[in-house]
């Protein structure tokens, strides 16, 4: 077992080679036009209507609240004849992003910036639809986060939220925990899998003719109890930054653990601490860790000894720490575990003089 551990360990010097990693291009990812009947799919970068203003600005750069509200209102089946009227259309078909902008615009809805300026204008224009709040979650997590808003669609609210500071997506509803969204800058349907909860963000909460629907389980990933990997074959494992991409954020050496909660086809998704994805990796390139074995406090690598093999085991673990992913780690949980010398119930810097301090006393 220790020779195992070892060439993991020696195997992770080279690990988490950072390749590269833009956010930025995911609201390029999609720009293709769609019909009204295909709402959950809008883009604000639809060509259709991306160039639309809103005060000094447009949908494209700055629609994602109001394309949000779009997909709201189809979803809640809120837009009856008296909406058609005020949206200046005769028919639900011709609904989309750009003409519920226009119509803000006519009812002077928006700011010079682009921004909202009454929360009230929906109903002007939709009555159908009632601005209950604009708050932020009690939760400093998503796993709160998701419990918060399926209480609130439980009492037939619909919400939209702020997912990082500037941008909004429409939650479709929570799955497993998962928190399900149409989002106006890109494919993806889980909120955790591209966008970071930093927890108290900031939502929408209305009300619709209709209740959220069922969530619409196509496309979603495959949740399962988190379980540790190892990766394997020389000399790395590519780490995706989605599960569709081919663009390569990490890399990882073998042997390094990841630990994983969800897969999509035959691809995995590293599980980071707050339940979130931090990147892919194909299934074919992973070698389940198995049952966790007992190790005694100090013997990481579980020879019975204390030594400076278990040294250079935590010495590894550190070093690597900062420049893996979130959910990738040079040990495994039980070894990360072992490793606290000095029992403080965090493996670190301090560790290791306890380590030093037995090896060499």
């Amino acid at each position: 077992m220790a020779t195992g551990i070892l060439k993991r360990a020696a195997g992770a010097l080279t690990a988490a080679v950072l390749i590269t990693s833009s956010f930025a291009g995911g609201y390029l990812r999609r720009t293709a036009a769609f019909a009204a009947a295909e709402y959950t799919t809008w883009s604000q970068l639809d060509p259709r209507w991306s160039s639309v203003s809103m005060g000094m600005y447009n949908i494209g750069n700055s629609g994602c609240l109001i394309t949000s509200l779009s997909v709201m209102a189809m979803h809640s089946g809120s837009i009856d004849g008296t909406a058609l009227k005020n949206l200046g259309i005769s028919d639900i078909s011709q609904f989309d992003p750009g003409v519920l902008a226009n119509a803000y615009t006519r009812y002077n809805g928006f700011n010079q910036w682009g921004g909202i300026a009454s929360w009230g204008t929906i109903s002007q224009i939709i009555p159908s639809i009632t601005f209950i709040r604009d708050a932020k979650f009690n939760s400093t997590d998503a796993a709160g986060i998701a419990a918060e808003i399926k209480a609130m669609q439980e009492q037939g609210l619909h919400v939209i939220v702020n997912v990082n500071g500037h941008h909004w997506v429409y939650i479709e509803g929570i799955v497993d925990g998962n928190i399900c969204m149409f989002d106006p800058a890109s494919d993806e349907r889980i909120v955790t899998h591209y966008y970071t909860l930093a927890g108290q963000n900031e939502y929408w909460a209305l009300k619709g003719k209709n209740p959220p629907p069922p969530v619409d389980m196509s496309g979603l990933l495959t949740a399962k109890p988190a379980e540790e990997y190892f990766c394997k074959g020389e000399p790395f494992t590519d780490v995706y930054s989605t599960s569709e991409s081919s663009e390569v954020t990490y890399r990882l050496s073998a042997g390094t653990v990841v630990t994983v909660s969800a897969t999509d086809g035959d691809m995995a998704g590293i599980t980071d601490e707050n339940g979130g994805i931090s990147g892919w990796i194909k299934l074919d390139r992973l070698a389940a860790a198995g049952d966790e074995p007992e190790l005694v406090t100090g013997d990481i690598n579980g020879d019975g000894n204390i030594d400076e093999y278990d040294l250079a085991l935590l010495n590894e673990y550190l070093s690597t720490a900062e420049s893996f992913p979130a959910g990738a780690s040079a040990l495994r949980k039980c070894e990360e575990a072992a490793g606290d010398l000095n029992g403080d119930g965090v493996t670190d810097k301090g560790d290791v003089a306890a380590y030093l301090s037995l090896i060499c006393g």
